[in-house]
């Protein structure tokens, strides 16, 4: 799920939902959002004082890609950080990010401790606030506690909490904690309420539970350190020492034949090099390397001529152009920009064979793919070593670096392709290609496989547009049949309980809808055969509620609640845990199944289903009877008094009125969308939005929202299109003045 941020990615304006679309949007289920706990005057001044001493640490796994985000906390003003040793990981990369937001690698392994978890390491930093440490064999369960860390991702939380018991573990003693834990929790520092350290956050068991190292076995650590450099500690992906140096910082790793540079340098624009230790040969030379940027917003390529310093030049792909610059100083007032250009031979997010030819008088040719893109004459610099260089956060990646007086060149000409292909031709219709065939490729030598790569890759592209195409067609089929089902005059004609699992058809096109209709009405039957005789309404509700939940063990989602399966209602039925609504959804429907008046309340952050006979005409006077079952809570008949207490908030008669099956719906989408949100999941964004916009086409914010997405994607044509409605509708609002701005623009852009 999510807790409301919107499109974070998108570089399109928030201010295009205008605010009065955003205050009348329909309610969203409450996702696992805590409850708000009012924060005394000493708990927010610990909480504000212990704040500086936390860290962030995000390491690599194994493949030097980015691996796992966890906590840790200044324990000595020198930059000593405390944490978990599973969350520095065993001889990987990582990074230290402080409260200031500033960033660093660590330059040393104080001291680690697998058995007890923990791990002492040293930045380069001195001034900073370390957290005081309290004494850990004085801890009694029922003590209030606090915890600072960063649980999915979010930087700097609080959670307050108690010791719930003191316990050994693997012999190791450990402090049961009942806190908020998440994965990002591990190192987290638990200070008693003076602020005292008394452990580290290390386990999470399960709900709001777990288990936190005692602040005496990290003293024990402080005595006995055993400082490590960085250079000895990093084994995996470390450089060849011999073969290569590092300069300016940032993290240069290599693995299985690729140089993955990421970080930044401590260089102007996170300029960091990588230079190579053998001398190049006199000039004329070539120096040829293979890049690819993770990010196009990068840059990185060649160096050469370069002084172990800041003077070297450049040759490196750029926000999609290619670029060579003169380094002649730190900052880029010493800078000299020789040549940009943009060309197709550029092939953006791919890898890409760049190549510096060096000749005389100062004679720079630089190219890619092949092709010729830069020519100039510069004797700037001279002489040096050649290597790597990287500019900005985004990483990259290098391989095949050569270098030679002349290296031999295996471009393919239009003839030469052409053939190849011809000749593998015969795989395209699935006939077995004969080995004179492959012989004959074979002699074209080391270009032959990069061809057949390259025409496997455009097959590629046309079957994933293909793909891409047969899911578009799916899901508009779905939201049609979606639409379909809910357009009823008569609310009680919709089948609310096809309507929920064809929503999880948008995502699950795998299962068969009709087995689990089919489920349905056994669990009907199974309850209708337990009806006592002559059972009153209230008693055929106590049978459906011991049968879902005390016999077939339906309950709320309390330690996954974020899942996006809790929304898919085919699951929910098979795993029998869901959200408040997905549980409401099955249990209206079975109800509806025996005659039972069941509706959907969907009071502010929860939502809940009522039990309401209907009235006596002629006994106005007599209210009829109503019965709230909070269906998360295992099917509890709450007290109206009761549902205000789940809500949080006071709840009028107004907030009781049953939700139509139409609202309900719409409300698992917006579940949904803020599920796809939290994983910046774009296609699932994007028909979640045209399922809402299908079956309420006057829902103006989603209709912001999609011109939103469209516009920050690129589909300008699409957000135009929605613009244009938004503004039909409502010509005269002052909130259509920005749209009709951006309206112009694309108009605009459309005519260029």
């Amino acid at each position: 799920m999510n807790d409301g941020k919107i499109l974070p990615r998108v570089g399109f304006l928030l201010w295009l939902i205008p605010a009065t679309w955003l205050a009348h949007a329909t309610a969203i289920e409450p996702d696992a959002e805590e409850e708000r706990i009012e924060a005394t005057d000493p708990i927010e001044k610990l909480a504000a004082q212990a704040r500086s001493s936390v860290v962030v640490i995000e390491s690599v796994d194994r493949a030097n890609r980015e691996g796992g985000m966890g906590t840790g906390f200044v324990v000595r003003e020198d930059g000593v950080i405390a944490t978990n040793f599973h969350v520095i990981g065993e001889h990987r990369a990582f990074r230290v990010k402080l409260s200031d937001g500033k960033t660093y690698e660590p330059k040393a392994i104080l001291a680690v401790d697998r058995n007890k978890d923990l791990a002492l390491v040293q930045i380069d930093r001195d001034g900073l606030t370390p957290l005081p440490l309290g004494d850990s064999d004085g801890l009694s369960p029922g003590q209030a506690i606090l915890s600072l860390g960063n649980p999915l991702g979010f930087d700097f939380s609080v959670s307050q909490g108690v010791v719930a018991a003191l316990r050994e573990l693997e012999n190791n003693p450990m402090i049961q904690v009942a806190i908020t834990i998440e994965p990002g929790s591990s190192g987290s520092p638990v200070l008693d309420m003076k602020g005292n350290v008394i452990g580290a956050i290390a386990i999470k068991s399960g709900g709001a539970m777990g288990f936190a190292i005692p602040v005496n076995e990290l003293k024990q650590l402080l005595l006995n350190t055993n400082p490590m450099p960085m250079k000895r500690w990093l084994t995996i992906g470390a450089l060849d020492s011999k073969e290569w140096q590092p300069v300016m910082g940032g993290s240069w790793t290599q693995r299985a034949g690729i140089i993955k540079a990421s970080g930044l340098g401590s260089g102007f624009g996170g300029r960091m090099l990588c230079l190579q230790l053998k001398k190049p040969p006199k000039i004329p030379y070539e120096l040829e390397v293979e890049v690819r940027l993770v990010d196009e917003s990068g840059a990185a390529g060649l160096s050469f001529h370069a002084d172990g310093g800041d003077l070297h030049y450049g040759f490196y792909p750029t926000a999609g152009s290619l670029r060579l610059t003169r380094f002649d100083g730190p900052t880029v007032f010493n800078w000299t920009i020789l040549q940009t250009v943009k060309d197709k031979a550029y092939r953006p997010g791919e890898w890409n064979r760049i190549r510096v030819s060096l000749g005389a008088k100062g004679k720079l040719t630089c190219s890619v793919n092949g092709t010729v893109v830069i020519e100039v004459m510069d004797v700037g610099l001279e002489g040096g070593q050649v290597g790597l260089v990287k500019f900005r956060q985004p990483a990259a990646e290098f391989r095949r670096f050569r270098l030679a007086g002349k290296l031999p060149d295996f471009t393919v000409d239009d003839k030469t392709r052409k053939e190849i292909q011809d000749l593998a031709k015969p795989l395209a219709n699935q006939e077995k290609l004969e080995a004179p065939k492959v012989d004959r490729i074979v002699t074209f030598g080391r270009p032959a496989p990069n061809v057949l790569k390259d025409r496997a890759k455009a097959l590629e592209e046309e079957a994933k547009r293909i793909r891409g195409l047969a899911d578009q067609v799916r899901q508009r089929i779905v939201i049609e049949e979606l639409v379909k089902v809910l357009r009823h005059e008569d609310e009680s004609a919709v089948d609310l309980l096809r309507a929920a699992l064809l929503l999880a058809r948008l995502d699950n096109e795998d299962f068969d809808l009709e087995v689990y209709l089919d489920r349905a009405e056994r669990i009907v039957r199974n309850v209708s055969e337990n009806f006592p005789d002559n059972a009153t309404g209230e008693e055929k509700l106590k049978a459906l509620v011991k049968h879902l939940f005390d016999q077939l063990g339906y309950h709320g989602s309390t330690g996954d609640y974020l899942s996006r399966s809790n929304s898919y209602l085919n699951e929910v039925m098979d795993d029998r845990e869901g959200l408040p609504i997905t549980l409401s959804v099955l249990f209206i429907e079975l109800a509806d199944r025996l005659d039972l008046p069941v509706s959907g309340v969907g009071i502010p952050r929860h939502f809940i289903a009522m039990y309401r006979e209907k009235g006596d005409e002629q006994k106005p006077d007599i209210k009829p009877k109503e019965i709230l079952i909070d269906v998360f809570g295992g099917g509890k008949f709450v007290t109206r008094k009761e549902a205000s207490e789940l809500s949080g908030f006071e709840l009028t008669e107004n907030d009781f009125k049953p939700a139509s099956k139409r609202s309900i719906i719409l409300r698992m989408l917006r579940n949904l969308l803020n599920g796809a949100e939290e994983e910046r999941d774009a296609p699932a964004r994007m028909r979640y939005l045209d399922a809402i916009l299908a079956i309420d086409p006057e829902e103006n914010y989603s209709r912001a929202m999609r011109a939103m997405v469209h516009y920050g994607e690129g589909r300008f044509d699409k957000a135009l299109e929605d613009i244009e409605i938004l503004i039909e509708k409502n010509p005269d609002a002052p909130e259509t003045k920005p749209l009709r701005e951006i309206r112009d623009r694309l108009r605009a852009r459309r005519q260029e």
